[in-house]
């Protein structure tokens, strides 16, 4: 009988490039022959392309695309993958962490049936265990987001991420639950806040036809509405001085601005296809339906939204390519986020498995994304909305738009004086911005004040000015857009008057899509 040994190299390395990775460590380990064939950075690559679901935005034509991409990421000339392992290494820890993909969904639920239940007791910490896998699903939903992977969020991904809001922010700080600063640790807060923000985006995205009476979105979205208010809605101090150091950090202050962005998006989704709860919310409502000037009933698409510039595509090393993280190191160019499967022992067993997480180069991505979209707001248009409240129902008024910022001082330098160096300027990157005729459900506005592009802020700082009246706003740049707070000039309190959200346009659906 003929052996598997006998046949050549190279159809041993297709066949096995059809498996999944842990069969193919399995292949791998059966004999040295075998060993030679299989333990090879093509195969691992062939099962990473093969287990890939269709790209489902547009950051990549297709899921070859983001094969030949990671190729030339992994292994070209410049090798900005910073691995010590090699390209082996690499595609098989990316191998082994998409081919789990079909059981994220259960995992997720898994780990949150175990946080909700350690919190029911009111033990104040998860276990490391919970810990981690926590912390590597986010790790590993946050990444697929940013290579064009949205449809995963249908898997109820975003009602897991929901539940886990009361957990994460309980009512008061006497109730002993776990907080999202001692749950997770590092960046893993900031992921969940996007991974959130992602997930109502996907499941609220308005339909250009829907009517009034489609019914109560409060059904399906199943939001833990009072307790995220809590940390959001500058009541933190509810949740005691421990979450007031983490919101005050730079991570902290991104994960509330994609907070804002999650609460806005909810109510926008409510008041288009939501019961209105009172007749002036209802004509709020139809105003925004049959606005013809607005796209009115259009939120940010997750298919549209540009997570992968152009210097990652095109392998751009000009000094404004290169990312700078918050505490100031400087990496040679900034990473493309990769899924890092570490390897954790098994309760009770041999061995160990790979549990994806998603290392410095999501990170790198992130901040390089931020800094990116605050250098240059003054390109495009933006629009957005703002509400009066984060409860669900509050009044959302019609679209902001036509916002084109421009610079106030074409001579200016980025870091915000015009003497062509960087001496005295003691806050970092800032430059004063205007933008007028922009339009809203009140009228005429224009937009006045200063953007902090210094990698420890990324904020805009501007005053919105109606003929009679205005607002002064605070926001902070996320890769969603611009998110934060107003007060109307005379409100000198703590009390935020209301929240906006800004995108740009390019990001929207056409009407009738």
């Amino acid at each position: 009988m003929a052996a598997i040994t006998n046949l050549p190299i190279e159809l041993l390395q297709l066949i096995a490039g059809r498996c999944s990775a842990s069969d193919i460590i399995a292949l791998s380990s059966t004999c040295r022959y075998l060993n030679r064939a299989c333990d090879s950075p093509a195969v691992f690559q062939m099962s990473f392309e093969l287990y890939l679901p269709e790209i489902t935005s547009t950051a990549f034509k297709d899921k070859s695309a983001l094969v030949r991409f990671m190729r030339d990421y992994i292994e070209g000339p410049k090798k900005p993958c910073q691995r010590n392992e090699g390209p082996k290494m690499a595609w098989l820890c990316l191998a082994m962490a998409i081919s789990r993909l079909p059981r994220f969904s259960s995992e997720l639920e898994q780990v949150a049936s175990t946080v909700k239940a350690q919190a029911a007791l009111r033990i104040p910490e998860l276990s490391e265990d919970t810990q981690e896998s926590l912390e590597g699903l986010m790790a590993f939903l946050s990444t697929l987001l940013v290579w064009g992977y949205t449809d995963i969020e249908k898997a109820g991904v975003g009602t897991l991420l929901d539940d886990l809001c009361s957990i994460f922010f309980p009512r008061t700080p006497t109730i002993n639950y776990l907080r999202i600063d001692q749950s997770m640790d590092g960046e893993h807060p900031l992921q969940f806040a996007f991974c959130l923000a992602m997930a109502n985006l996907e499941i609220c995205q308005p339909s250009y036809t829907s009517s009034l009476s489609s019914g109560d979105p409060r059904n399906d979205l199943a939001p833990n509405m009072v307790r995220l208010m809590n940390a959001v809605g500058y009541k933190g101090h509810m949740l005691g001085p421990g979450y007031e150091t983490f919101r005050t950090s730079w991570i902290g202050k991104q994960t509330h601005g994609l907070f804002i962005s999650t609460f806005i998006t909810q109510n926008v989704y409510y008041g288009l296809q939501g019961r209105k709860p009172n007749i002036f919310s209802r004509l709020i409502s139809i105003a925004m339906m049959t606005r013809k000037k607005i796209a009115s009933n259009q939120l940010p698409s997750v298919k549209k939204i540009e997570f992968v510039p152009s210097w990652y595509l095109t392998g751009d090393t000009s000094p404004t390519a290169e990312h700078t993280t918050p505490s100031g190191a400087t990496s040679l160019r900034p990473r493309f986020p990769m899924v890092s499967p570490n390897r954790v022992a098994i309760s009770g067993k041999k061995g160990r498995y790979f549990h994806p997480f998603s290392g410095d180069e999501w990170w790198a991505w992130y901040t390089t994304r931020v800094r990116n979209l605050a250098r240059h707001i003054d390109e495009g248009e933006w629009c957005g909305y703002y509400t009066y409240d984060l409860h669900l129902g509050s009044r959302v008024d019609p679209i902001m738009e036509n916002i084109r910022f421009r610079r106030t001082n074409p001579d200016e330098d980025t870091n915000g004086d015009t003497d062509g160096d960087t001496d005295g300027d003691t806050d970092g990157d800032k430059y004063s911005v205007e933008a007028l005729d922009c339009v809203d459900g009140i009228g005429s506005f224009t937009l006045r004040g200063v953007v902090n592009a210094s990698d420890a802020a990324c904020t805009i700082q501007i005053r919105k000015e109606y003929a009679n009246h205005g607002f002064d706003w605070q926001g902070r740049v996320t890769p969603l857009g611009i998110c934060g707070t107003y007060s109307h000039w005379w409100n000198r309190t703590l009390q935020p008057s209301g929240y906006f959200w800004l995108w740009k346009r390019e990001w929207m659906d056409a009407p009738g899509m």
